[in-house]
């Protein structure tokens, strides 16, 4: 049953990689020809901001204030390139859903192998802790990704 269910997950996730893959492999492609849904969505554009209206000082004599506690209003900038390619990938989100589910998977597996009066494998455990650290960090990508597309909305 373990082995089922450890090859079935290998087999789902690497079948599910390649079919994402081409997925968007296809998506650039009809992008590059000029025809596809991905036309013209390539580049994330930075909103357009109004800049600050500054209202006429009053004389220094009639108001003294305190210029240093008070930051004057600064137009914001630009985003960064890395910013607007961070907002371009929508897939980090379920591509980490999906390592966090086959994470899930393993630990249950893991959790069984444990129970078993047969010796389990020694290095399993470790691969399902590898996977766990990497859908932490497409976690953490997917995270930045969303803040990024909040920085570089319309």
């Amino acid at each position: 049953m373990a082995y089922v269910l450890v090859m079935g997950g290998l087999a789902l996730s690497v079948s599910f990689t390649l079919g994402w893959a081409l997925w968007r492999l296809g998506r650039a492609a009809l992008g590059w020809l000029g025809g596809g849904p991905a036309a013209g969505k390539s580049k994330v554009k930075p909103r357009a901001r109004k800049p600050a209206v500054r209202k006429p000082a009053a004389s220094k004599a009639a108001t003294p204030r305190k210029t240093s506690t008070r930051q004057s209003a600064k137009t914001p900038s630009e985003p960064w390139a890395l910013t607007r390619w961070l907002a371009a990938r929508h897939s980090l989100l379920p591509l980490a859903s999906l390592a966090l589910m086959l994470y899930a998977l393993g630990r249950v597996v893991v959790f069984g192998l444990q129970h078993r009066p047969v010796e389990a494998p020694a290095s399993f455990p470790q691969v399902v802790d590898v996977v766990g650290w990497t859908a932490a960090a497409l976690l953490g990508l997917a995270l930045l990704s969303l803040l990024a597309r909040w920085r570089c909305r319309d």
